[in-house]
């Protein structure tokens, strides 16, 4: 599978901006949880995470929406966890058996100490023709007073060209 290696790092570019920016649910105006209802049944859900009213940062969700031309949708969830325990949850390991891939190997990116504000986690997946990416982003969400993550899943899959 030809990976779309240009929408994984602009994906975790747009996330970076995201938590460099610490601006979680404060860019656009009311609050909404996803533009899906639940987590996705191939993705891992780790413990302690509830449903959250928060928004994708405006800046973030433009850019993604512009490079996946519109085909993302996303959820939020909040934890009383640090963002280190999102870091350790979702391992190469455990995303794997659900089907999800980390181009080289890496899966979540962050040390111990950008782990304390926030972590960033990117997965690729191919399965019945269609290529996905998930991008996962936990940060310190100072105005609720937990961990905010945001899970973000974007269609890949190139448009079959016609032949000439």
């Amino acid at each position: 599978m030809k990976h779309r290696w240009w929408m994984v790092g602009i994906l975790a570019a747009a996330m970076v901006f995201t938590l460099a920016c610490g601006m979680v649910n404060t860019l656009l105006s009311g609050r909404s949880s996803g533009t899906v209802a639940e987590l996705w049944a191939d993705v891992p859900r780790m413990d302690g995470m509830t449903k959250a009213e928060l928004d994708f940062p405006l800046a973030a969700r433009l850019a993604l929406q512009a490079v996946s031309q519109g085909k993302m949708d996303f959820v939020a969830y909040a934890t009383d966890a640090a963002p280190q325990a999102v870091l350790d949850y979702y391992t190469v390991e455990r995303m794997s058996g659900a089907g999800w891939n980390a181009q080289d190997g890496t899966g979540c990116f962050g040390d111990a100490q950008s782990a304390a504000t926030g972590a960033i986690c990117v997965f690729t997946k191919s399965a019945d023709g269609k290529e996905e990416v998930l991008g996962i982003v936990a940060a310190n969400d100072e105005s609720i007073g937990k961990t905010a993550i945001f899970f973000a899943r974007i269609d890949a899959t190139q448009a079959e060209s016609s032949g000439n």
